[in-house]
């Protein structure tokens, strides 16, 4: 298991967060959505270079900017 961030994993890939490199206010927010530290998710795609990054964690269906992406480190499986 190699550990990169959310928008270096292929499209259609599962993963497990393992830490959120952000301020208490992005980690909030976050945790608010759903996803949070041990949480699985799965890339459902990466629209251009620096677009959007859409993810599923558990039942939702979330769109999270490129920034926010790059900031959670997944251990891909």
């Amino acid at each position: 298991m190699k550990k990169i961030t959310l928008t270096q994993i292929k499209e259609g890939s599962k993963a497990r967060i393992i830490e959120i490199s952000g301020g208490h206010n992005l980690i909030d927010r976050l945790m608010n959505m759903g996803v949070y530290k041990g949480k699985e998710v799965t890339k459902l795609s990466h629209i251009g270079l620096r677009g959007p990054v859409v993810i599923k964690a558990g039942r939702s269906i979330l769109a999270l900017g490129h920034g926010v992406a790059a900031k959670i480190i997944v251990e891909a499986e």
